[in-house]
């Protein structure tokens, strides 16, 4: 009679997790990639830590050493920025006028990039050049008649002058990307839209927004960047402090003659965690986006 063979143990977890992750080629520049993306990722990290480390010191311990970890912890620097700086009040009016601009942008640029892309009219190529041809007009520029222009207005320190202005500075890019990504859709879509009847609004609505939502997401990004971190047109129209806005907002934490740097470190760190969350909050849609052709 044949000896009873001895079951076979089952393989445990790690061994199981092991087997299913798939075999790196390791070539030169398969390691060439992972060093870069590795650098990558702490050159993008490291402000981040530096500003929380920065924003956990007391000032005598940043006046002993600005790098490393903090030797005595305290959070009185977030305090001071959020309250006595009013750091709050900056965000709040930071996050009104982002809303207002991504909002704005993105209904200027769709219709736009579907009247250009998808209907015929007279005009329609040389309008599309006026546009795109304010892409090399410096922004700097055009600050003299931009102020004359809110002041006639009576638009100087509130939000919409500078809510119509980002949104007038981004119109370009905005309908330039929109409308490349819309040319890229299929004919068939609008052509089944108009058999079943739908008219221009009705496939708008129903067929072209739907196909464009990874583009609106990048765009909403790069306007929400871009509004968040303007300055230059911020401080020269919103010049009251009950609608300034973060970028302005932390300047005044910088002293004439001192500065007290762990305050300004925190005031830094917390108008920076709105972007951070919202390029989070869209990062698959920007990725769909790419993957699709929307950024060329």
């Amino acid at each position: 009679m044949e000896a009873a063979t001895a079951p076979t143990a089952r393989p445990g977890l790690w061994d199981r997790m092991v087997e299913r992750v798939p075999p790196i080629h390791r070539s030169p520049s398969r390691a060439a990639q992972i060093v870069g993306m590795l650098l990558l990722a702490i050159s993008a990290i490291f402000p981040l830590l530096f500003m929380l480390s920065g924003a956990l010191r007391t000032p005598a311990d940043w006046n002993h050493s600005q790098l490393g970890l903090p030797t005595t912890s305290s959070l009185e620097a977030f305090t001071s920025a959020w309250g006595s700086a009013n750091i709050g009040l900056y965000i709040r009016n930071s996050a009104i006028v982002t809303t207002g601009t991504v909002i704005l942008s993105l209904i200027v640029a769709a219709t736009a990039g579907y009247a250009f892309s998808q209907q015929d009219w007279r005009g329609k190529r040389a309008t599309y050049l006026f546009v795109l041809a304010w892409l090399a007009v410096p922004p700097v520029a055009l600050m003299v008649p931009v102020y004359y222009e809110m002041s006639s207005l009576g638009l100087i320190n509130t939000y919409w002058s500078v809510i119509l202005l980002y949104t007038a500075l981004n119109t370009p890019f905005n309908v330039y990307l929109m409308t490349s990504y819309l040319r890229g859709l299929p004919d068939e879509l609008m052509e089944a839209a108009r058999i079943d009847g739908a008219g221009i609004h009705a496939t708008f609505v129903q067929v072209i927004l739907p196909m464009a939502r990874p583009a609106l997401a990048t765009l909403a990004v790069f306007n929400v960047l871009y509004a968040w971190n303007e300055f230059v047109f911020a401080l020269l129209l919103l010049q009251t402090e009950s609608v300034k806005t973060a970028t302005v907002g932390v300047l005044q934490l910088q002293g004439r003659f001192s500065v007290n740097y762990p305050v300004l470190v925190a005031g830094l760190l917390l108008t920076s965690l709105p972007v951070i969350g919202v390029y989070l909050f869209f990062q698959r849609y920007l990725v769909r986006a790419i993957v699709a052709g929307a950024v060329k």
